[in-house]
């Protein structure tokens, strides 16, 4: 217990520096020409595929055409009562009441199809099968009750829940139907040596068997779409400015969500000099930090790498059911499946170290050396040999994700070295060096109007503000030259300066609010910095507003801007100012950009930038 505790109470790994923010741009349009506009920005963009493997839970994944069962319904409704109008002999009772309730029925199955083919035919509601069983049992009971022809409607209605509810919805189906037929036959069957216990017994047992076998083949067949969906989640193309950090979070949260589990760890061990050690952690009680490693300690980490490279297990504590006694624990080499009850002590042990009743892991291994385990615990359910070997397919395929966006991130960085230099060489002579010649030219003029004219102290902060800007054209271009990024905790004091330049030069007071988080790396950042520069930059050129403010906030997994500025009377608003520049950098990164005039007379433009 205490273990686990102080390794998730670590504190987030270094992810080094990143690259200016107008290379993100770069790798933006390269990752696009790949495909790659489909990353993850947030963790609510993806389809739903949550709830535990065959549970009747409110997800759904679609395995059988929707329109196919609405028509089926009609044809059911319709055959049915032109079976009784054909043999009028089949009900020999309540025979007007029977057409009644089948001409309704009818008229029902038609407007579920009707409406079904407006709506683009969407997926049957949950209770649509429960009425239908309902309304079956009814007619069981206005015809002859075990004898009755609806009896094979009841199949209608199993195969519905199964196939797009799963397993637990399909069994549920077929006992209320059992219980329903049985009673509703026993009650409404003709009585003394009419009635055939015979044929109900055996109709009831056909029920059974058959409603099983659909509900296993309905919920089997759910939850491979359910795990091809997940693999090609994990496999899409990610746009590489998220970083890796954001790709494994982001894949286990699918995890976590997949199996209904309550931490879903990845350990991992760098091939440094020493070996580094880091943990991502995806907790349903702290959902924004699964992106965030923790670097732990060799002991820490050993502690939870202590199965072989090559061993898959899982375990319940035996103490949780009579089952677990017996079927609470295995494993096996991934490769060939050998079983061995050699790590029984050892899966215990790491129970007890997850704080678990209940986890499953696998191993994870990269091309490059690095090596690590995944881990997967729950409080409420359990896992199972087919659980475990798909866990095993989903490490290898995060590996392999992972491996291609570091392949990826290399070539990107090679080719923009190079352009980072051009661009160097070029910032140099055509903008550097004429700077420098306007700085010499006032000087010349200074020296030439002497200190007693009434413009000297105009020509004076001309040449300060000259200065200033070769010092950050200078500084820009050495960044661009040795790769590196402004710090995300920097990006406040830089702001800061900037804003003080104003102040003295131009007589506009800007506020600065700022609650950066360690989420913010150096690429976003810089991209920031930019956005805010130029948002001052407007409020200098095409306001007249005298007090300013900027925003910085760090919310969940996205970065909020805001650069205010007040707006006079006759001056325009809102409604006709678009930022162009801003919504062009936002745009890039996958945010968004929008202006409003406040009620304090501010005119503000918004800027959210997923992180």
């Amino acid at each position: 217990m205490l273990v686990i505790r102080q390794i998730f109470a670590g504190k987030p790994a270094p992810t080094g520096r990143l690259l200016p923010g107008w290379h993100d741009a770069y790798i933006l349009a390269v990752a696009r020409l790949k495909g790659g506009n489909r990353g993850v920005s947030a963790p609510a963009t993806p389809i739903s595929i949550s709830g535990r493997t065959g549970s009747g839970g409110g997800d759904r994944v679609e395995t059988v055409d929707a329109r196919m069962l609405a028509l089926t319904r009609c044809v059911l409704a319709f055959t049915a009562l032109a079976i009784i109008w054909i043999d009028p002999s089949e009900p020999q009772r309540l025979v007007e009441l029977t057409y009644a309730s089948l001409g309704a029925y009818c008229l029902y199955a038609a407007l579920l199809a009707i409406v079904s083919h407006r709506l683009e035919w969407p997926a049957p509601k949950r209770g649509f099968h429960w009425a239908d069983i309902f309304f079956y049992a009814y007619l069981v009971a206005l015809s002859e009750g075990t004898s009755s022809i609806f009896f094979q409607f009841f199949f209608f209605a199993i195969l519905v829940a199964s196939f797009f509810w799963g397993f637990r919805e399909g069994i549920a189906v077929t006992l209320v139907s059992l219980v329903l037929f049985t009673t509703v036959g026993w009650l409404a069957s003709p009585g003394g040596a009419d009635f055939e216990l015979n044929r109900m017994l055996t109709r009831g047992v056909y029920l059974f068997v058959f409603g099983y076998l659909l509900a296993y083949w309905g919920g089997f067949e759910r939850l491979l779409k359910r795990r091809l969906h997940l693999l090609q989640e994990i496999n899409n193309v990610w746009n590489p400015r998220f970083g890796v950090d954001h790709v494994i979070g982001s894949n286990l949260d699918r995890l976590l969500e997949f199996y209904d589990a309550s931490v879903c760890v990845l350990v991992l061990r760098r091939p440094t000099t020493p070996p580094g050690f880091l943990m991502y952690s995806a907790s349903r009680r702290k959902p924004e930090q699964s992106t965030t490693p923790s670097a732990i300690t060799e002991g820490a980490a050993g502690a939870l790498m202590s199965l072989p490279e090559t061993i898959g297990a899982f375990y319940h504590d035996p103490a949780g059911s009579w089952r677990h006694q017996y079927h609470g624990y295995a494993a096996y080499e991934i490769d060939t499946r050998a079983r061995t009850n050699a790590f029984l002590g050892e899966c215990a042990a790491l129970a007890n170290l997850l704080d678990t009743r209940a986890f499953m892991t696998a191993p994870y291994v990269q091309r490059d050396g690095t090596t690590g385990r995944i881990y997967l615990t729950s409080e409420r359910g359990g896992f199972t040999h087919s659980d475990l070997d798909f866990l095993a397919q989903v490490s290898g395929a995060m590996s392999t994700v992972v491996e291609n966006m570091y392949l990826m991130e290399e070539l990107i960085s090679r080719a923009a070295e190079h352009e980072r230099l051009a661009i160097s060489r070029d910032l140099h002579d055509t903008t550097i060096q004429p700077y420098i010649g306007l700085k010499l030219a006032l000087d010349a003029l200074q020296r030439e109007a002497g200190a007693a004219s009434p413009v000297a102290q105009r020509i004076s902060e001309l040449i300060e503000m000259t200065g200033m800007t070769i010092r950050d054209l200078r500084d820009y271009a050495e960044t661009l030259k040795e790769k590196t990024a402004m710090p995300g905790e920097f990006l406040a004091a830089a702001v800061k300066r900037q804003t003080e330049r104003l102040g003295r030069f131009y007589g506009i007071d800007v506020e600065v609010k700022s609650d950066i988080s360690s989420q913010l790396k150096g690429r976003i950042a810089a991209e920031a910095f930019q956005i805010i520069s130029e948002g001052l930059s407007n409020v200098l050129r095409h306001s007249a507003a005298k007090s300013a403010f900027v925003s910085i906030l760090c919310e969940n997994s996205s970065l909020l801007l805001k650069i205010g500025n007040e707006t006079r009377d006759g001056l325009p608003g809102a409604e006709n100012f678009t930022p162009r520049s801003i919504h062009e950098r936002t745009k890039a990164l996958g945010g968004t950009t929008f202006v409003e005039q406040g009620p304090d007379g501010y005119t503000v433009v918004h800027v959210t930038i997923p992180m």
